[in-house]
């Protein structure tokens, strides 16, 4: 890296940090404008964040006349990062939007040379980062990530969750019109029922595999409820509807494929239990198909339960 664009960066820099508090305002806008999914990965809220940001910012542009003792500080920040769920693809929409803030701060200062210096040293940085962050071995059955944009795009679905479930059933439905007279309670009682299942489940999908064993017993009471492998695509496809219409142009193909992910194992999971349950069953009375018994239990309400089974989630939250 040469004097000159340390110099450049240094010196654009210095008219940037008197807007900071503006500037942070005007990146994160400009972040999740381009990637509406990456809010999810933030848990502190964002005037918080962005003090952190500007500080760190700050920290690497003075440390650029030692880059022997920036490059350590710069690779343990990027091993930090791995467990909040970020992904190589995000330093390349974060540095869109960095640019971006720059140009829109510095007005007429943000010369293509002084836009070609950023770009280096945001390079040289995302790259240290990048490669310690790829050292960072995780475990579990989801990613961070994963867990990350389940939770924090649920968090949005809250504060409509009665429209969610009316949106939820009305789909299901749609689909499955057979499904309809297994309902014989109150639709909108049942509708808080199932948000306050999925709420609960939600909050467990970060211990997965401590409900794995409780998944697996569901799935083989499910097949004395009648359920089959065709009717968890059909919830699956109805939740997804769901979220996508809630969430709008939140619905990113990240948070999409982080719930389909999920939703997934869990019924995978169940599928091969109720399987195992049937070979075993086999050669004797064969189990009674309850979805057309009056005390049919409601279908959706035990498949929504595949996503965790509540009570364990309960006890390990």
């Amino acid at each position: 890296m040469d004097e000159e664009t340390k110099t450049l960066v240094k010196e654009s820099w210095g008219l940037v940090m008197p807007i900071s508090e503006k500037a942070a305002e005007l990146f994160y806008g400009r972040l999740f404008e381009l990637d509406p999914g990456l809010k999810f990965l933030f848990k502190a809220p964002i005037n918080v964040q962005g003090k952190l940001l500007m500080k760190a910012l700050d920290g690497a542009v003075s440390g650029l006349d030692d880059l022997e003792a920036l490059v350590p500080v710069l690779t343990q920040l990027g091993a930090r990062h791995a467990p909040y769920g970020v992904l190589p693809k995000d330093y390349d929409t974060v540095g869109a939007a960095f640019l971006w803030t720059l140009e829109q701060g510095l007005g007429d200062a943000f010369t293509e040379d002084v836009k070609a210096a950023w770009t280096a040293v945001y390079g040289v940085i995302a790259k240290v980062m990048i490669d310690a962050q790829e050292e960072v071995k995780l475990e579990g059955p989801v990613s961070p990530r994963t867990v990350r944009l389940v939770q924090g795009s649920w968090a949005m679905v809250v504060p409509i969750a009665d429209k969610a479930a009316q949106i939820f059933y009305e789909k299901l439905f749609e689909i499955d019109p057979t499904l309809k007279p297994l309902f014989h309670s109150n639709l909108e009682e049942q509708g808080k029922k199932l948000m306050q299942m999925l709420g609960v489940a939600v909050k467990g999908v970060s211990k997965l595999e401590s409900i794995v064993p409780a998944v697996q017993e569901l799935g083989a009471r499910h097949v004395a409820y009648g359920v089959k492998d065709e009717d968890y695509d059909t919830v699956s496809e109805a939740l997804l509807f769901t979220l996508k219409t809630g969430l709008e142009e939140s619905f990113t193909d990240d948070v999409k494929a982080a719930w389909v992910e999920v939703y997934t194992l869990l019924s995978e999971t169940m599928k091969a239990a109720a399987k195992e349950t049937l070979d075993t069953s086999a050669g004797s009375t064969s189990p009674v198909d309850t979805r057309t018994a009056d005390a049919s239990i409601n279908v959706a309400m035990l498949l929504s339960g595949l996503l965790v089974a509540v009570a364990v989630v309960q006890t390990v939250l």
